[in-house]
């Protein structure tokens, strides 16, 4: 049997996911061939991703939750520009916030060499603001820490990231897919064969069930208009499904598993206090310990039909 792990965005909340993996794979010892993340989810699934066996497996959780519960605070991850709004407008700049913090942190833990060498199908989610086109970057990207990074960048809030030698601009992938489930099972289907075993997909969100509101999207200009593009330039039917976009199915033979909070956690996803940090990291290891053994569900089509403009990413 393979297995997946899907990481939601979430900002500060992904301390929750780290809580989580704690109780799979280091006390249950679960290994996963296949990880895929967005946003704070890709800063944890990358960073799983430098594993080659399961004792490293478990150490990168270790890893992870040691940076996590070590932030001081915000100003770790990202620092406000001079003037604030103001100053991003009068000059020009496309973010309200400097996330020079969070690349160095990213390019220090974040080694391109084991990504590559890893076992693990690492799948990174974001959105090219050029072409509002949901991609993917994978184990062989060459910037791997910037693709993390370009998953991460909320509109307006932190600048857009320069891939693909400047033709892609990347920001948050969570515009097109808070959850990349279907980027896992796009990969667990591009190894299956008649008659293996059915795949176990886990799903780590740290929002309850219900709708995910969108982050308000105000200045500078461009990356407002272009951002807006990006979030309504697909029609959805009342299925949640795109037309014209091909979904990955529903395979047959997957079983999904998801954890997710039975309340929201309260307090806002870029506020990154110690103590919330923690607090969330704690309850994510709750949750895995008293639900795992009852987070299996029925693969539901919407969970699988993602708002992309296309089928599949690049990797």
């Amino acid at each position: 049997m393979r297995r997946a792990l899907v990481l939601s965005g979430g900002g500060a909340k992904g301390s929750w996911q780290v809580g989580a993996c704690q109780h799979l794979i280091v006390e249950r010892g679960l290994w996963f061939d296949v990880i895929a993340g967005v946003s704070a989810g890709a800063v944890n699934a990358a960073t799983l991703a430098q594993a080659r066996d399961q004792d490293e497996l478990a150490a990168e959780v270790e890893h992870l939750r040691s940076v996590w519960l070590g932030l001081r605070g915000s100003n770790d991850i990202y620092r406000r520009r001079w003037l604030g709004a103001l100053g991003t407008v009068l000059a020009r700049r496309t973010s309200l916030y400097n996330a020079a913090p969070l690349r160095a942190i990213l390019v220090h833990h974040i080694e391109p060499a084991r990504v590559a060498a890893s076992p693990i199908r690492l799948r990174v989610g974001y959105v090219d603001l050029l072409s509002g086109t949901y991609r993917t970057a994978g184990n062989d990207h060459p910037t791997i820490a910037d693709a993390v990074l370009a998953s991460c960048a909320l509109p307006l809030i932190f600048p857009p990231v320069p891939l693909g030698d400047g033709h892609e601009l990347g920001v948050d992938g969570g515009l097109r897919r808070v959850t990349p489930l279907a980027d896992a099972l796009r990969v667990l289907a591009e190894g299956r064969a008649p008659g293996d075993e059915p795949d176990e997909v886990w799903v780590l969100a740290p929002h309850a069930a219900g709708p995910i509101a969108r982050p308000p999207l105000h200045n500078w200009l461009w990356v407002a208009l272009r951002s807006i593009s990006v979030l309504t330039s697909v029609p959805v039917s009342a299925s949640g499904e795109p037309p014209g976009v091909d979904s990955p199915g529903t395979p047959a033979a997957v079983a999904l598993r998801v954890l997710r909070p039975r309340e929201q956690l309260r307090g806002p996803s870029l506020n990154f206090h110690p103590r919330k940090v923690r607090t969330w990291y704690e309850d994510g290891l709750e949750t895995a310990r008293r639900d795992a053994d009852a987070a299996e569900l029925p693969l539901e089509p919407e969970l699988v039909r993602e708002k992309a403009v296309e089928d599949g990413g690049r990797r």
